[in-house]
C-alpha cells in the first residue's frame, strides 16, 4: 500500500511475498564396519620377497561384534508457496541390513551383529560369518584326514599321504608334502608345496604358495607363487611367477589366459612345456571322464560275452546306468566348454610374458607350437594370423 508514495519506488526491487523452499528427505543407508571385498595385498621387500603368512585375506570377527549399522533416513520439510500453499516433500527411504548366515539384528533394529566368532565375508549381497576349523599342529596321524564344510586353518604342516578337503578356504602356515588338498575357495600355503611327484592340489578359486615343486595343480582361478619346478599345472585363469626367483623349470604349465614369469626354463635346457588357451581344468576333467567311459564300455563288452546269470544281469544293469550318467556328464561338459570358449574369445587372446626364456621351452597356443632353440630376452608371445610371435 505504501509503494506508490515511496520516494525510492523506481528502479528498486521490493519484497512483496516470500515462500519457503521444499527440503526433500534423505534416504537411509548402511554404514559398514568391515570390508565387503577383500583382495590380497602382496608386500614385497627390497629383494622382491613376499610374506605369505600375512596376505590379509581373512576378516576375523568375534561374537556380538557390530558388522554394520543403519543410518536412519532424514525426514523432509514441506515448502510453502507465495500464496502460503503447502509444497509436499519426498520422504527418505529406509535401508535394509544385509543379514546372512550366523548374523542377527539388534533389538533396536539398527545394527547387524555376529552370532558367533569366525570368518566374515560378503557374498550374495549379505554378510555371513563362517566357522573356521583350527588345526594347532600338523595334519598327520594325530588328526587323520580333514573333511570340513567351512574354512580350515592349519598352523603346522600337511604330512605326506594325508588329505585336506573343504568347501571353503584352506590356509597352511607350514609346508604341504605329498598330500591331497582340495579347497572350495582359495588355497594359501605360506611355506610352499613339496609334492614328491605324488601331491595333488585343487582349488576352485585362487592358489597362493611360496614355492611349488613336483606336484599336480588344478586352479579354477589364478595361481601365484615364487618358484615352480617340475609341476603339471592346469589353471583356468592366470599364472603369476614374478616375485622372488620368479622361475618355471620343467613340467607342463597350462593356463587359459596368461602366464607371467621372470624366467622360464634353465641354462641346462630343461624341457618346459607351456600351453595357453582353452580351459585346462575342464579339459583335463573331460579327458578323465572319457577314459572312464571307455573303460566301462570295454567292461560291458566283456561281460556280455559271459554266460547268462543273475550276477551278470545285475552287473550289466549297473554298468549301463553308469555309462548313461557318464555320457550325460560328457555332453554337459561340451556345452560348458563351448560357452567358456565364446567368453574367452570375447575377452581377447592369451599371451606369455617373461624376462628370459631358455632353450628347451615348448610353447603351444591353440593349434600352433613353437620350440625355442636359443636364449631369448623380454619375451611377449601371442598368436597372430595362426602363428606364434615373440614380440
Amino acid at each position: 500500500d505504501s509503494l506508490p508514495d515511496a520516494p525510492d519506488r523506481y528502479f528498486h526491487l521490493f519484497m512483496i511475498a516470500k515462500g519457503q523452499p521444499v527440503v526433500h528427505g534423505k534416504d537411509g543407508y548402511v554404514e559398514d564396519f568391515f570390508k565387503r571385498s577383500v583382495k590380497q595385498k602382496f608386500a614385497e621387500d627390497e629383494h622382491g620377497r613376499i610374506d605369505y603368512f600375512h596376505l590379509n585375506l581373512v576378516q576375523n570377527i568375534e561374537k556380538d561384534d557390530v558388522i554394520c549399522q543403519i543410518v536412519p533416513p532424514v525426514e523432509g520439510i514441506p515448502g510453502r508457496t507465495v500464496l502460503d500453499q503447502e509444497i509436499p516433500c519426498k520422504p527418505g527411504k529406509e535401508a535394509r541390513l544385509p543379514k546372512g548366515r550366523n548374523t542377527v539384528i539388534s533389538e533396536d533394529g539398527l545394527k547387524l551383529l555376529a552370532m558367533k566368532s569366525g570368518r566374515l565375508e560378503f557374498s550374495d549381497k549379505v554378510f555371513k560369518v563362517k566357522s573356521v576349523l583350527e588345526i594347532s599342529g600338523n595334519v598327520d596321524f594325530s588328526t587323520g584326514n580333514i573333511n570340513f564344510v567351512g574354512d580350515v586353518h592349519i598352523h603346522g604342516d600337511v604330512s605326506g599321504g594325508f588329505s585336506v578337503k573343504t568347501v571353503g578356504d584352506i590356509t597352511v602356515d607350514g609346508v604341504v608334502e605329498a598330500a591331497e588338498m582340495e579347497a572350495g575357495g582359495d588355497l594359501i600355503v605360506a611355506k610352499g608345496i613339496l609334492g614328491d611327484s605324488r601331491a595333488v592340489i585343487r582349488a576352485h578359486h585362487d592358489i597362493y604358495a611360496k614355492y611349488i615343486e613336483n606336484c599336480t595343480v588344478h586352479s579354477r582361478g589364478n595361481l601365484q607363487t615364487d618358484c615352480m619346478v617340475n609341476c603339471n599345472v592346469y589353471c583356468d585363469g592366470e599364472v603369476h611367477i614374478r616375485t622372488g626367483r620368479g622361475i618355471i623349470v620343467g613340467g607342463r604349465i597350462s593356463a587359459a589366459q596368461r602366464i607371467d614369469a621372470k624366467i622360464i626354463g634353465s641354462k641346462s635346457e630343461s624341457v618346459t612345456y607351456i600351453t595357453l588357451g582353452g580351459q585346462p581344468c575342464a579339459n583335463y576333467e573331460r579327458a578323465i571322464l572319457e577314459e572312464e567311459i571307455r573303460t566301462m564300455e570295454a567292461e560291458l563288452e566283456k561281460i556280455e560275452r559271459q554266460p547268462d546269470s543273475p550276477a551278470k544281469a545285475q552287473r550289466m544293469g549297473k554298468l549301463r546306468l553308469d555309462l548313461s550318467i557318464g555320457r550325460m556328464k560328457l555332453g554337459q561338459f561340451d556345452k560348458e566348454l563351448k560357452k567358456l570358449k565364446e567368453r574367452l574369445d570375447a575377452q581377447g587372446g592369451c599371451k606369455l610374458k617373461c624376462d628370459i626364456a631358455y632353450p628347451g621351452m615348448v610353447l603351444t597356443i591353440g593349434e600352433a607350437t613353437m620350440h625355442l632353440t636359443k636364449e631369448t630376452s623380454s619375451v611377449n608371445a601371442r598368436m597372430f594370423d595362426g602363428e606364434i610371435l615373440l614380440l
